[in-house]
C-alpha cells in the first residue's frame, strides 16, 4: 500500500509551482497524493508570510493536518516556516519545518527522525540563498488546464512593509536556456497556456552572468517552443515601459492580461512603501496599456490603512483608481509585518476605518469588473476549458482573463482552447456560446 501525501498551498503563483514540484518528487517515490482534509502519512503546509492572516491561516492547517491523523509527519515549509518556525516548534505543530531553500531536501528529511515533540528544524539563513534552484516539473498534478513555471525567485526592491526580501533572499534567474527547456516539457505534455512567474518577475536577467533583460527572455521565447499562450504574472509599473512594452505587443502569443501592482495613489505614502514611481507615472502607464490592448484586462494590487495614510490619502488613491481603465483589483488591508521598517512607522490606520476603506476599494473593484465584462458582450474569445461544472456545461478562462461558462454536446478535456461568442452576463457570469466553425477568430 502506497503511502498517501496531501498538500495545501499558500500564497503566490511561485508556491504553486514549488509545490508541484514537490508532489511530483514525492509521486515518483510511490506516495500517492490525497485531499488535505482526508488521512494521510505525510502532510505538507507550504505556506505564505506575506500577511498575518496568511501566517494564522498556515497554522490552522499544520493543527488540522495533527487533528486528522495524530501520527501522521507534519511539514511545515516556505515563508512562514523561515517567520514563524520557532513558533511553530515550540507549540509542536510540525514534525519538519524547512525554510525556502531547505524544503527541496523534503524527501532527505523526511527520512529523518522527527516527532511533534523534537521536530527537524532547518530554516537557514534567506540571505546565504545562492543561485536559482531549478526545480523542473513534468506536469503539474490535479489535472491543472494551465502550467505554472517559475523563472525567478527572490527580490531586491525592499518595499518598506514587504517581508520577502527577508524570506525568500536577493533575486535570482533561471537561466534562459532552462526556462526554454521547462517551456518546452510543458508543450510535449500537452498544455496550450503557461503562466511566466516569478517573485519579482520583472527582475529576470539581472544577475545572471552576462546580465539580461526580461525583454530579451520574451524575445528569444518567440525563437523556441513554447504553448500557444504565455500569460504574465505580476510586472512592475516601471519595468513594463520601454522595451518590455514593445515585445508584448509584438508577440500576439502574450495573453493581453497585465497585473500591474499600484500599493497607494498618493506620492508620499509611496515614498513611505519605497515604491520608486509616482502616481501620475502610473497613470500613463496604464493608460498606454489601454491604448495598445483595448480589450485587455488590467489589474492591481493596492493596499489600504499604511502608516500615515491619512483620510485625504485614502481619497487620491480611490480617486486615481476611478479613473484608470482598471478591469479588476486585489485589495489587502495593511498587515505590519515584524522586522520591515514600516513595522516601526507611526499612523496605522486599524478598526472600524481600515474595514471601511478596504470596502469602498472593493466595490469600486467589483464595479469595475462588470463594467469589464457588460463591454465584452457580443464579442468572442478564446477560452481554455477548465472544468466541467454541469453536465454539459464548461467554465474557462479567456485570453483577457475573463471567466466563462459555455455548454458543449461533446466532452472537452481541461485545456482545451475553444473560440465562444460571449452572449450575456448572469449572477454566475460570462456565458457564451461555443463557434460552430463560422465564427471569426477571437
Amino acid at each position: 500500500m502506497s503511502l498517501r501525501v496531501a498538500v495545501q498551498t499558500l500564497g503566490c503563483k511561485v508556491n504553486q509551482y514549488e509545490s508541484s514540484y514537490f508532489l511530483e518528487v514525492l509521486t515518483n517515490q510511490g506516495y500517492r497524493e490525497v485531499p488535505f482534509s482526508t488521512p494521510a502519512e505525510v502532510y505538507l503546509v507550504h505556506g505564505c508570510g506575506v500577511t498575518s492572516k496568511a501566517s494564522h491561516e498556515a497554522c490552522r492547517l499544520l493543527r488540522r493536518a495533527a487533528r486528522t491523523n495524530p501520527s501522521a509527519l507534519v511539514v511545515a515549509a516556505g515563508c512562514n516556516a523561515v517567520l514563524e518556525g520557532r513558533r511553530i516548534a515550540r507549540e509542536g505543530l510540525a514534525t519538519h519545518i524547512l525554510g525556502n531553500d531547505d524544503k527541496y531536501d523534503l524527501l532527505r528529511r523526511l527520512d529523518e527522525p522527527a516527532s511533534r515533540d523534537h521536530p527537524v528544524v532547518s530554516v537557514g539563513d534567506p540571505r546565504s540563498i545562492g543561485s536559482f534552484r531549478a526545480v523542473p516539473v513534468r506536469c503539474p498534478p490535479g489535472g491543472r488546464a494551465r502550467a505554472l513555471l517559475k523563472a525567478q525567485d527572490g527580490c531586491d526592491a525592499f518595499c518598506s512593509y514587504c517581508i520577502v526580501p527577508y524570506t525568500r533572499g536577493k533575486s535570482r534567474s533561471l537561466p534562459l536556456e532552462d526556462v526554454f527547456a521547462q517551456a518546452a516539457v510543458f508543450v510535449e505534455e500537452g498544455f496550450r497556456e503557461v503562466v511566466l512567474t516569478g517573485v519579482h518577475l520583472g527582475q529576470w536577467g539581472r544577475d545572471l552572468s552576462p546580465p539580461r533583460r526580461f525583454s530579451q527572455l520574451l524575445r528569444r521565447m518567440d525563437e523556441t517552443v513554447r504553448p500557444k499562450r504565455v500569460r504574465l504574472s505580476s510586472l512592475e509599473v516601471l519595468e513594463i515601459r520601454g522595451e518590455v512594452l514593445g515585445e508584448i505587443r509584438a508577440r500576439s502569443w502574450i495573453c493581453p492580461h497585465f497585473h500591474v501592482p499600484l500599493q497607494s495613489g498618493h506620492p508620499e505614502i509611496l515614498r513611505r512603501m519605497n515604491r520608486k514611481y509616482t502616481p501620475r507615472e502610473y497613470g500613463e502607464i496604464l493608460r498606454e496599456l489601454r491604448s495598445l490592448f483595448p480589450r485587455a484586462s488590467l489589474g492591481a494590487d493596492v493596499m489600504v490603512g499604511f502608516p500615515g495614510e491619512t483620510p485625504r490619502a485614502f481619497e487620491e488613491t480611490y480617486e486615481l483608481v476611478r479613473k484608470l481603465p482598471l478591469t479588476y483589483l486585489h485589495v489587502f488591508p495593511y498587515s505590519p509585518r515584524p522586522g520591515t521598517p514600516a513595522s516601526k512607522l507611526p499612523g496605522r490606520v486599524v478598526g472600524g476605518e481600515l474595514r471601511d476603506r478596504a470596502r469602498a476599494l472593493r466595490e469600486l473593484g467589483a464595479h469595475k469588473k462588470l463594467a469589464f465584462m457588460e463591454e465584452a458582450l457580443g464579442t468572442w474569445v478564446e477560452v481554455m476549458a477548465e472544468t466541467e461544472i454541469a453536465s454539459g456545461w464548461y467554465g474557462g478562462t479567456s485570453e483577457n482573463y475573463l471567466h466563462v461558462n459555455f455548454p458543449s454536446s461533446a466532452p472537452i478535456p481541461p485545456g482545451t482552447l475553444v473560440r465562444v461568442k460571449l452572449t450575456n452576463l448572469t449572477p454566475r457570469g460570462l456565458v457564451g456560446r461555443a463557434d460552430s466553425g463560422k465564427g471569426p477568430a477571437p
